[in-house]
């Protein structure tokens, strides 16, 4: 009897409707300007995402969250596991990376202006990804508990720990008690691998699918100048343009991650003295660095007030001033040149810039 052959494609097109699917990318188009660049942001998150969430699970088999157990763990994933040092120098470089892609996003969609009428929900779903990001870095940055990560949590939990009012309450519900101790670490993996991770996946969905219904936002200056050349802003469809650059441009990401992880592996410190001082100049990690520079810079007290609370209350209000974009510039609301913002935004990326460098140099 003749073995009957089987379509696969086809098979496939009938329970996952892939030619739909593509033909919607067809009619999705994506405008083509001097600023497109900045579209390929988000589809290089994504991948650093995945990628996260294939090698962080994988590091769990062997990873045991207790303050006794931790940094001998991580040892031996990095010295006895079988390419365990390179898992955990890929899961290391991929968080950097995608913090420093998602600084990148964050200040290109602000100066662009991409919370324009309608994409304010877009521009606060990824406000909200941003932080998630910030704090799934910090929390696995601590997780390896060796003498590095334990006096990071002492420092980056003093930080909230200084906002008016409710700072008290969320450092000890950082750390699980008043200081930096065995129910801390507890906090942060739990934070790490279950909370943060699902929180970024329900955000990004949510995310994902606004950019698809309102499409890519174009900078004012472009539709204005399209509008005084009365010419139509050009553009070319999702499928397969878009998607061949996104590919390409993944491909290349992924080569320059394993090339960081090759070449320059992830570290273990030395293991917690509980006894011994806090190391001189002990530093957050860098994206934290320019919160630290500027807080570092604050004197004392400023007009009587304690000065890490008047720096923490300043950052807050300027984060808060960014999150609430869509709703207090008018300007751009209307289509209109915004130039306070864009001073805003300019200095802004000035000074995470320079306070990075000056905390990483100095």
């Amino acid at each position: 009897m003749e073995a009957k052959k089987i379509d696969v494609k086809k098979a496939l097109d009938e329970r996952l409707s892939l030619g739909a699917l593509i033909t919607l990318a067809r009619k999705k188009m994506v405008p083509m300007h001097k600023h497109t660049v900045w579209y390929y942001m988000g589809a290089l998150l994504i991948i650093l995402f995945m990628i996260q969430m294939i090698t962080g699970p994988v590091l769990l088999f062997y990873y045991k969250p207790a303050a006794e157990t931790a940094y001998q763990s991580v040892a031996e994933i990095m010295v006895r596991v079988p390419y365990g040092w390179l898992i955990r120098s890929v899961h290391h470089w991929a968080s950097n990376l995608m913090i420093m892609i998602a600084f990148v996003h964050f200040f290109s969609t602000f100066l662009v202006k991409a919370y324009r009428r309608p994409r304010e929900f877009t521009w606060l779903t990824g406000m909200v990804m941003f932080l998630l990001v910030l704090f799934l870095g910090y929390t696995g940055y601590t997780l390896p508990y060796d003498e590095r990560a334990f006096f990071a949590l002492n420092v980056g939990t003093d930080m909230p720990g200084a906002i008016p009012v409710v700072g008290e309450y969320i450092l000890e519900f950082l750390r699980g008690g008043p200081n930096v101790g065995l129910h801390t670490l507890n906090r942060f993996f739990a934070l790490h691998v279950g909370v943060l991770p699902l929180a970024l996946l329900v955000v990004l969905a949510v995310h994902v699918v606004l950019v698809q219904l309102h499409g890519m936002s174009i900078p004012v200056s472009v539709e204005k100048k399209a509008q005084a050349e009365k010419k139509k802003i050009p553009a070319k469809p999702m499928f397969p343009h878009f998607v061949w650059h996104d590919a390409i441009n993944g491909l290349l990401l992924i080569g320059v991650l394993f090339t960081l992880a090759i070449c320059m592996p992830s570290e273990l410190g030395p293991v917690i003295d509980y006894l011994k001082p806090a190391p001189e100049g002990v530093k957050p990690d860098w994206f934290f660095l320019w919160v630290y520079q500027i807080l570092k810079w604050v004197p004392t007290y400023v007009l009587g007030i304690e000065g890490e609370v008047v720096g923490i209350t300043g950052l807050a209000l300027a984060a808060g001033a960014i999150f609430c974009a869509p709703f207090i510039d008018w300007k751009s609301q209307r289509n209109e040149r915004s130039p306070v913002f864009t001073i805003f935004g300019v200095v802004s990326l000035l000074v995470f810039l320079v306070c990075t460098a000056i905390g990483f140099f100095f």
